[in-house]
């Protein structure tokens, strides 16, 4: 292969990886933007629970779950200062190599100069030409000695963007080790307050440990709570079913319609809230401080922000029942063909049964309760629960 078109794939290798990894560490960010935001609104809202000095089992759920967003983010700036290791390394290589090519193409060129250099006098150049047996022979000699002087200029153009990219390479690798410094120094610091953390998780189970009958008791209540909600929910959808199997032909066709494009957005849903964190995952799960005893079922999730803010239609459907439950405050069913989607703890309602709702569409504010403002949110297909993390798309 010509060398110079074996030195410009080199170059172009060599900018393409530079791309690829920048991609990967550009996502690496974005993820830990991300967690550090999610860790924001849980350090806010355990800081709203001290502030009414309410220390319970909501306050520990939010301790917990800040300890592991944050080993969470550990991992990732491991992964990261990982990546910035790896692209070190790989750009230490592409600077060796790509140095020993640029010296290589540089020695060529100079010699090349220096035979140029020598045969510098036009006169020279002049009689070679017409010293031609014929008029062939001298055209070939001057379009020899043009192509030479094009080589020349190009050899010359290749050199100086050698230069410059591997200039550019060695302030990239300076970069990169600057990055990775300064990486190290939050990995610390997270370390530090994450060690901190739990440790002040374990005081608060030792503390509630010695509220055993307390717990039991708020547990109950907890279970109270959820059996009315849970068996509004219920009652909600079964009328919904009865209302939607009895519908005309063409009604029917249309529910099909969109609970098919309903379905077909699995994962991909937008979130109710703009900047909200689920607080209270889909579910059973274990008490966190009574060993053996489990925890209501949660048929949705809690999302919870740091202030007040509207609740938005997750997809296009209809406004099929508006009701107060205690606790959950006022709550709106959105039918979407044969999937309900609920809406609860809500202070104002700004739509009514009947109303079309588009994705996006405000249905109300959230209430403030307990200190802290957070949406219940579940998604039905008939009687069946879902998991909305499973439809939500990712953030």
């Amino acid at each position: 292969m010509n060398k110079t078109i074996r030195f410009r794939l080199f170059l172009l290798l060599c900018i393409c990886a530079t791309g690829a990894a920048a991609q990967n560490l550009n996502e690496q960010s974005r993820l830990k933007q991300e967690i550090e935001r999610q860790i924001e609104v849980l350090d806010k809202q355990i800081t709203s629970n001290k502030e009414l000095q309410q220390a319970t089992i909501r306050e520990l759920n939010l301790l917990q779950q800040k300890v592991a967003a944050r080993k969470l983010l550990m991992v990732n700036i491991n992964d990261q200062i990982k990546q910035l290791n790896d692209s070190i390394n790989i750009k230490e290589k592409e600077i060796k190599a790509l140095g020993e090519e640029y010296d290589k193409v540089e020695f060529s060129y100079l010699h090349v100069l220096y035979k140029a250099y020598t045969q510098r006098s036009r006169l020279i150049w002049a009689t070679h030409i017409l010293a031609g047996n014929n008029l062939s022979q001298a055209f070939r000699r001057w379009q020899y000695f043009k192509n030479y002087s094009r080589y020349l200029n190009q050899q010359t153009s290749i050199i100086k963007t050698a230069n410059t990219l591997l200039n550019n390479e060695i302030s990239l690798l300076h970069k990169l080790r600057s990055d990775t410094e300064e990486l190290k120094k939050v990995q610390q610091t997270e370390l530090t307050t994450l060690n901190q953390e739990e440790l002040q998780s374990k005081k608060m189970v030792t503390l509630m440990l010695s509220q055993e009958q307390k717990l039991k008791a708020q547990l109950q209540e907890k279970q109270k709570e959820r059996d009315a909600l849970n068996k509004e929910m219920t009652r909600m959808t079964t009328e919904a079913e009865k209302e939607r199997k009895a519908a005309s032909s063409a009604e029917i066709e249309s529910s099909k319609f969109l609970s098919t494009n309903f379905e077909q957005n699995k994962g991909k849903l937008p979130w109710p809230l703009n900047n909200g964190v689920i607080t209270e995952p889909f579910g059973q799960h274990n008490h966190p401080v009574l060993k053996g005893i489990k925890m209501p079922f949660n048929n949705g999730v809690g999302i919870t922000v740091n202030q007040g803010d509207v609740v938005r239609s997750i997809f296009e459907g209809v406004v099929k029942q508006i009701v107060f439950v205690p606790i959950y405050n006022q709550c709106i069913m959105v039918q979407h063909g044969s999937y309900y989607t609920f809406y609860c703890k809500l202070e104002t309602i700004n739509v009514k049964v009947g109303d079309k709702v588009t994705a996006g569409d405000v249905l109300g504010s959230l209430s403030k309760i307990d200190g802290e403002y957070t949406l219940h949110f579940e998604i039905w297909n008939g009687s069946t629960k879902q998991n909305p993390e499973q439809w939500l798309r990712k953030r």
